[in-house]
């Protein structure tokens, strides 16, 4: 801490004298469309005679300072118009002057493709990645805010250098640069989110829809006025300000969904306003929107592995899953802009985001590792067994997931001659709560001796063959199913944040060039919890599945009756006080799984940066000082005749222990990033910085379960409060080229050295606190690692075609990724694609826009196991969207989208002899959605 402490004096000691320096004088515009409506932000202001740059804000405004009086020449650029030539004078080291450019003046608003359409998105994506210090990706909404994806983590599919994992079909989860989610950060107008999930740091972006984005950032490299704890990067969330426009904005959108699996249709709508009160002092802008989409899965699974030792490999257990999902998504943002002076602005931003699942699982598992091999009728591709013994579950899982986020920030500005003071306090929650999610099992035992043959001939999807007739009665007969008993769970997670931040900037001359001197301190006060409780209710003879039996459409095979969850859920209610409830199983399950944890970080920075025009450097060192305690439980279950302390148990006996543990540490986090313009529209940049990942909340946490039998074999999983964070050195380079002011070609490098890589990892004879385990599951650091990744990119509106309006992009990214385990073993970093590529074809020109879009990554390390033979990986996959606008007039718009086409399904398998095997299939369809937008 004292580290800390001394930093932040110095950085304040040095701001505030920076700021005592002699003013100079100080030009601050503003650069629009042709229609003065829109700003255009990343435009890059430029003073030719001492090279001095801004870049143009949201709102359209910029500002450079630390001027000597005279006459200067500002040159605005801006990707989609040609650079603009603006005098201005100074009469004096205290003069202002305000000068107000237009782009693009030739061209009318309504038709204007500077500012609306795919083109108009690709200008301000493509100015403001070349504007910016450090290696960012943008992706923008255009002027009437259309943004061309459902949800955040689809829009961010189309960033060079990101992969996006889908749950259901749908994009949710970020992977920057070959890493896991988990080590990439979400911000929304500069609040860092924190994370509704049960155990993890990640954020779902599905949470949070397109209708309501600005923009999306990803930055790739930090800078010391960012914070420390994101090792892939972070993706940063912008909605409107009511000074983005200068008249009132009003758009409403309407649509229908449909899902072609389901054959059912949903519905989406949203408003979006904006517009400035007060003469122009005051700015407002809202959104909402709201989503109902009904969609489902079909899914073939396998648990336990495959079989390997026989003539005939064949799967343990095989699993066939119905997925039936009514997905509702609310989301809600307001901002408030307030110009008190000319030196004084106030903001109150606010986003508020609902989701909900309700989902309704329909599963069979045939549980084949209980047959009998039959080595003598089985040949080739066919594995016989002998049903003898073995159980047939038909289960349903009833789970309503709510996910809520809701994210406030309060702050202001306060220009005083050259230097620039902002604050921000804000206040963050997020939570997921599963309400009175219901498992019910129905379970059926075959001991008649006859046979099923498995058909592997197609190892990634093997046919189910039942063998005679009373096999297939018997199967498919719904009164033969029992109930084997009932799970009620009741889940909370909770995740709060507060934080504050202060900030000091001081802009001057320095030899002719424009530098200035920063310096901040931020405090982020964090608290996460899980609280579990998970009731176990015995099996009962009051119900069969055929008193509750119904049917479900699945193509994948033949399924056979399944229980409705209505009627499931309407006995469980009716007779919970005959049923019985399990003490021992409900009590380790809820203890076993709650915890909570806190995690207060202290940071202060200081940087500085010198820009003579075709050099750029900014750099400084942030020190992050970290506090974290955390509290869980142990709970261990001892069997009647086990020995603990000498004794031996008559009875099975639960002991439940409440733990603790905390930690502090200290992080030294330097950071350079250097921007060249080597020729005339050639920028390179190299940078190098320093940066950490906590442990995962659920990682770090004190929970132990432990379980001893009769033989006194103890098997264990608990947390670990002693994982170190993980550190990373983190190396990039870059080079982009902007042909002529209307296409981006670029080529990066990038290379992380990782320490202290946090991993599961499964121990056999391992002891902890002096108990020995016969089997342990826990998380270990793996000392080292590292990533290395070629990125590429290129877009372009093909204005040299003879026919106008076609735009194309391409980006794809190469990763390298190792890490060695504690058995020695080297893997490839969990969720990295060696590939991942995107390709786009977009036609913009009257009426008409028009895009295709394909998505590529190649296959990934899901889950690490025992061993390279037990591994899961997650195969390619590739999609293909469509999306098609018409302009029914200058306010009506008409649109389609098509996604999924191919019906690409998700694969994963397994290599248990160097064959892929699978083990999950699961195929969504294609989706549509046709609708109407209004702009005013």
């Amino acid at each position: 801490m004292s580290k800390t402490l001394a930093m932040l004096g110095t950085a304040s000691v040095l701001a505030l004298t920076a700021a005592a320096a002699a003013q100079a004088g100080t030009i601050a515009g503003r650069v629009t469309d042709a229609s003065e409506t829109v700003g255009l932000e990343g435009a890059t202001v430029r003073v030719i005679e001492t090279g001095q740059t801004a870049t143009v804000a949201s709102d359209g405004t910029f500002r450079i300072v630390g001027l000597a009086a005279g006459d200067y020449t500002l040159r605005v650029t801006y990707i989609g118009t040609e650079p603009r030539d603006i005098p201005v004078s100074l009469a004096s080291v205290t003069d202002t002057v305000s000068p107000s450019i237009t782009l693009g003046d030739d061209v009318e608003f309504v038709d204007n493709i500077l500012v609306i359409g795919q083109r108009g998105a690709l200008n301000s994506s493509l100015s403001r990645q070349r504007a910016n210090d450090g290696n960012v990706a943008v992706l923008t909404a255009d002027a009437i805010g259309q943004f061309p994806d459902e949800n955040v983590a689809e829009a961010a599919r189309r960033a060079v250098g990101v992969n996006v994992l889908n749950d259901q079909g749908e994009g949710r989860f970020v992977s920057i640069r070959g890493l896991s989610p988990n080590l990439v950060s979400t911000s929304i107008n500069g609040v860092r989110l924190t994370s509704p999930e049960a155990e993890d740091r990640q954020v779902g972006l599905d949470v949070i829809d397109a209708d309501v984005l600005s923009s999306v950032v990803i930055n790739k490299t930090l800078l010391p006025n960012m914070d420390g704890d994101s090792v892939g990067g972070n993706v940063e969330i912008e909605t409107m300000s009511g000074f983005d426009v200068d008249e009132m904005y009003l758009r409403a959108r309407a649509a229908t969904l449909y899902s072609d699996l389901e054959q059912e249709f949903g519905w989406r709508g949203s408003i979006n306003f904006a517009n400035s009160f007060l003469d122009g002092r005051l700015g407002v802008a809202g959104s909402l929107s709201h989503q109902e989409r009904v969609f489902g899965s079909e899914s073939f699974e396998v648990d336990g592995g495959w079989e390997t030792g026989e003539s005939v490999a064949f799967p343990n257990e095989i699993e066939l899953r119905n997925y039936e999902v009514t997905r509702e998504r609310t989301t809600a943002a307001l901002n408030f802009d307030y110009r008190v002076n000319n030196e004084l602005s106030l903001y109150l931003r606010s986003t508020y985001s609902d989701f909900s699942d309700q989902e309704i699982r329909s599963r069979v598992e045939i549980k084949l590792e209980d047959a009998d091999y039959d080595d003598v009728n089985s040949s080739g591709d066919l594995a016989v067994l002998s049903m003898s013994d073995m159980d047939i579950d038909r289960d349903v899982k009833d789970r309503l997931e709510n996910q809520l986020i809701f994210a406030t920030d309060f702050g202001g500005e306060w220009l005083r001659g050259d230097t620039t003071i902002d604050w921000s306090l804000s206040y963050v929650h997020a939570e997921e709560e599963e309400p009175n999610r219901l498992d019910t099992d129905f379970r059926a035992t075959f001991d008649s001796g006859e046979t099923v043959g498995i058909d592997v001939s197609n190892p990634l999807m093997p046919v189910i063959h039942y063998q005679g007739g009373l096999t297939t009665q018997n199967i498919f007969d719904a009164s033969n199913y029992e109930n084997n008993g009932f799970e009620l769970t009741n889940g909370l997670s909770q995740d709060r944040e507060y934080a504050g931040a202060l900030n000091i900037r001081h802009d001057f001359s320095l030899n002719g060039a424009a530098a200035y001197v920063q310096g901040g301190v931020r405090v982020r006060l964090r608290d996460k919890k899980y609280a579990l409780d998970f009731d176990v209710y015995d099996d009962t003879n009051l119900i069969t599945l055929a008193d509750v039996a119904h049917t479900v459409d699945y193509g994948q095979s033949r399924i056979g009756p399944v229980a409705n969850p209505s009627a499931v859920r309407d006995f469980f209610f009716s007779n919970l006080s005959s049923l019985d409830y399990e003490d021992f199983d409900s009590i380790i399950d809820s203890a076993g799984a709650s915890y909570g944890v806190s995690e207060d970080v202290t940071a202060g920075y200081l940087m500085g940066s010198w820009d003579n025009g075709p050099v750029r450097v900014v750099g400084g060192l942030r020190v992050e000082q970290t506090d974290v305690s955390a509290y869980g439980y142990e709970v261990f279950l001892a069997e009647e005749d086990a020995t603990v302390n000498g004794v031996v148990l008559g009875d099975d006996t639960l002991f439940v222990t409440p733990l603790a543990a905390s930690d502090d540490y200290t992080d030294v986090l330097p950071s350079i990033l250097g921007r060249f313009e080597v020729a005339e529209n050639v920028i390179a940049r190299a940078g190098y910085y320093a940066s950490i990942q906590r442990p995962n909340p659920g990682e770090f946490a004190p929970r132990v379960l432990v379980e001893q039998n009769d033989d006194d074999e103890v098997e264990g999983e608990f947390g670990n409060p002693d994982l170190e964070r993980l550190e990373a050195q983190n190396f990039d380079l870059s080079i982009e080229w902007y042909p002529n002011n209307d296409a981006v070609v670029y080529f990066g490098y990038f290379y992380k050295d990782l320490e202290n890589i946090i991993a599961p990892v499964q121990y056999s004879n391992y002891t902890l606190n002096g108990r020995l385990f016969d089997e342990a599951d826990t998380y270990i650091n793996l000392p080292e690692g590292e990533v290395s990744g070629l990125e590429f990119n290129y877009q372009q509106a093909l204005d040299f075609l003879p026919v106008e309006g076609f735009i194309v992009g391409f980006n794809a990214t190469i990763t390298d990724s190792s890490a060695v385990l504690a058995d020695g073993r080297e893997i490839a970093l969990p969720g990295q694609s060696d590939t991942v590529w995107n390709a786009v074809l977009g036609y913009d020109h009257g009426p008409w826009d028009l895009r295709a879009t394909v998505s590529t990554r190649s296959e990934y390390l899901d889950e690490i196991r025992g061993g390279a033979d037990e591994d899961r990986f997650v195969l390619e996959h590739s999609q293909l969207d469509l999306s098609a606008k018409f302009e029914l007039s200058d306010n009506l718009q008409i649109f389609a989208d098509l996604k999924n086409v191919t019906d690409e399904p998700y694969r994963a398998v397994t290599r248990p002899d160097g064959v892929d095997r699978i083990e999950q299939f699961e195929e969504y369809g294609w989706s549509s959605v046709f609708g109407l937008r209004w702009t005013y």
